[in-house]
């Protein structure tokens, strides 16, 4: 499962000062010889992405700055990915693994080539951390820097880029960042000169690229009101197919039935990691607020009995208790279109808070933990929202 430590990871730290520079067959090595491995994904022939991997009974654990994944061991050489699916199938040999991480939300030959391969030795990280803010291309863009280690993520207007470790070169500036999310394989570079960053180029996974640069910023505020006007006028009412293959709905007059006092939408996809990190944070609101009731909607890359199949997975992975309905395709207009009256759905995730009478709340976008000060703010706003209503 995914986890995640409340200050900076020590290994994830000592790797990066120290690193940077087909199907399944039988052969996996089952004595654990070396605690750390560096997995070194190949996007093209100049680009790969590293990231620190720790070896552990039972499976790998991906180390993304804070962030751990638990990559699990299927036996001969595989491995499974946990929330989003997919896995990682190939052989040891000589203490190396050689395979390919596949991606099961997109197509069945999205395959990138992986190598996971010993780490010797690390390097602890020396020097003061400091940090600084740039408005980009590609958002709002929060680094943090210890010697020659980096930490980053870029917050957007929607959500963030989660948790992005690597290296800065302390004589030019140049640096890299990079990650996997079990979902995403993103990779940065780019070089700091004075209060700009030039030179930066993106890649996500095998299928896009792109070129991005920035200034330094004043604040981390970001330029956008997550809380939006519904849709006056529209019926408070929705459906999905629930996990039994049936349409369920929900309206205002099941709410006041149900003997909750407020009803939490949460618009999302199993495919979404933002998604993932809000579903983090309503789990945790529903045990502490027991009088709201939490159903999400879900919009998927995937039809029929396949993404009824993936929602039942996301919410085992995550420990969700609510039902998670089937909304319909992964697509914003098709959220929309069942969900008039949240007034437009600009993003994923998206949620209502909907009391028995008066004016839903809607809120759009999420700041992940990766987020910090942003993160927190979004906790603030849920839980002060959630009493708001109750407190009526």
């Amino acid at each position: 499962m995914l986890g995640r430590r409340g200050g900076l990871s020590v290994f994830a730290a000592l790797f990066i000062a120290a690193v940077m520079f087909f199907g399944c067959s039988t052969g996996q090595n089952k004595s654990v010889e070396h605690l750390f491995y560096s997995a070194v994904f190949t996007l093209d022939d100049s680009t790969s992405v590293t990231v620190l991997t720790e070896k552990i009974d039972g499976g790998l654990v991906v180390k993304n700055g804070e962030e751990e994944i638990f990559v699990k061991s299927q036996g001969e050489g595989c491995y499974s990915v946990p929330v989003f699916g997919g896995s990682w199938t190939g052989e040891w040999s000589g203490g190396v693994w050689d395979g390919v991480w596949v991606d099961s939300l997109r197509t069945n030959d999205y395959r990138v080539k992986l190598e996971v391969s010993p780490l010797e030795k690390p390097v602890p990280v020396m020097g003061e951390p400091t940090h600084s803010v740039w408005d980009t291309s590609l958002g709002k863009f929060k680094l943090t820097q210890r010697g020659d280690s980096a930490w980053a993520t870029f917050m957007t207007s929607t959500g963030d880029y989660r948790y992005q470790a690597g290296k800065i070169d302390t004589t030019t500036n140049e640096f890299k960042l990079q990650n996997f999310d079990g979902v995403h394989l993103f990779y940065f570079e780019g070089v700091i000169r004075g209060d700009s960053i030039t030179d930066g180029v993106f890649k996500s996974g095998i299928h896009y690229s792109t070129s991005w640069s920035g200034v330094r910023a004043e604040n981390e505020k970001v330029k956008w009101s997550s809380k939006q006007e519904w849709g006056r006028g529209e019926k408070v009412v929705f459906e999905g197919v629930n996990s039994g293959g049936d349409i369920e709905v929900w309206s205002r007059e099941r709410l006041k039935k149900s003997g909750y006092k407020l009803l939490v939408v949460d618009v999302m996809g199993t495919w979404c990691p933002n998604c993932m990190d809000e579903a983090r944070l309503l789990k945790e609101l529903a045990i502490d607020y027991p009088e709201i009731l939490v159903v999400s909607m879900s919009f998927e890359r995937s039809k029929g009995g396949e993404a009824l199949r993936r929602i039942a997975e996301f919410k085992k992975s995550v420990g969700i208790s609510w039902e998670i309905l089937h909304g319909g395709d992964a697509s914003k207009s098709e959220a929309d279109s069942c969900l008039a009256f949240f007034g437009g759905i600009r993003s994923f995730p998206t949620t209502a808070f909907i009391p028995i009478e008066g004016d839903p709340i809607v809120h759009s976008g999420f700041s992940g933990p990766a987020t910090g000060a942003a993160y927190e703010e979004e906790v603030v706003f849920f839980r002060e929202t959630i009493e708001g209503f109750l407190s009526d």
